[in-house]
């Protein structure tokens, strides 16, 4: 009777670098010799061998079929353990390698810190950037400008002759020929306002975007000048002949107070100054008109609580909580 393979024999430290067809097979002719130990066994075992090494120079559809045929007739549970052993490793694989090209498709383009930042595109476009913002490029081209924001800025687009200016932010995506707008980002809520020229906002998350005009649904939602569009929970508002100051406020250092709502002031605000403000009692409603300069943040914060009735309370170093004042 033939001797049982020893598994000093089978381990994969001391087989051959031949590749894993090539150990598939010698495993397989092992199994043989074990399983059968038959003059016959041996000889399947080894024209199944000198089959593969011809397949390599002349791939023929006799030979592939009658290699399967062979292969057919070798023990299946190490068919199957080798072939979970390639498809594993074809996964490890896939995955590390999207992984990697999602890390390398994402490049930081610039960020600003406390003051206002400017950025120049290679395609000639200008961004400013609002403090505490920051702009990635997102698989960009010499012809294809794709950016990503978080947080604030002030877009001009270079004239799109041959390519696309995209620009993502937050849940909306943006696409220009050529224009000037504003761009805001956060607490869940992005904001657009286009100035000059025309863009076309849709929702990142889906290709259906929903605008709340009575009675109109647009896919995507086209923007005409001095028009702003709000993007919340997958929904997007338009406001038609909207006024660019309570937009584009903040590149004069000022902030918009008339008709806007205390929290998205105070969203605007904790974004400005990089700072977290936690609303206790906000007031009954907004009654004040006009700007407010936008200068050190305590004297800031003192004249927010005048204007509103309320109170900034100091938590920590950058942590505040407004508490309205009955």
């Amino acid at each position: 009777m033939t001797k049982k393979p020893s598994n000093e024999k089978n381990s994969p430290q001391k087989s051959k670098p031949n590749g894993l067809f090539e150990d598939m097979l010698h495993s397989y002719r092992e199994g043989y010799e074990y399983e059968k130990g038959t003059p016959l066994a041996k000889k399947e075992v080894w024209e199944a061998i000198q089959q593969h090494i011809r397949s390599n120079k002349k791939h023929t559809h006799t030979e592939l079929t009658h290699q399967a045929f062979t292969l057919y007739k070798l023990p299946i549970a190490k068919l199957f353990r080798y072939a979970a052993v390639f498809l594993v490793g074809i996964l490890g694989w896939w995955t590390l390698y999207g992984t990697f090209s999602n890390e390398k498709s994402v490049e930081l383009l610039a960020e600003s810190s406390h003051q206002i930042k400017m950025v120049y595109l290679e395609d000639g476009s200008k961004v400013q950037l609002r403090p505490y913002s920051k702009l990635y490029s997102i698989n960009s081209t010499a012809n294809d400008q794709h950016v990503k924001l978080e947080g604030e800025a002030y877009f001009q687009v270079a004239k799109q002759n041959d390519g696309e200016f995209i620009v993502d932010a937050g849940d909306g995506q943006i696409r220009v020929l050529g224009t000037a707008f504003n761009v805001r980002s956060y607490a869940n809520e992005t904001q657009v306002y286009l100035e000059e020229g025309r863009i076309t906002l849709e929702v990142l998350s889906s290709s259906d975007s929903i605008s709340t005009l009575p009675n109109k649904y647009l896919k995507p939602s086209l923007l005409k000048p001095q028009s702003s569009a709000t993007i919340q929970r997958g929904i997007i508002t338009i406001k038609g002949n909207d006024s660019n100051a309570s937009h584009i406020d903040w590149m004069e250092s000022s902030i918009y107070v008339t008709g806007n709502p205390f929290e998205s002031l105070i969203n605007e605000l904790s974004h400005h100054y990089n700072i977290a403000v936690k609303i206790t009692q906000p007031p009954a409603e907004n009654f004040a008109n006009g700007s407010l300069v936008l200068g050190d943040l305590e004297q800031t914060l003192t004249n927010f609580s005048l204007l509103f009735n309320g109170e900034f309370v100091k938590k920590s170093n950058r942590e505040y909580e407004f508490v309205g004042i009955d």
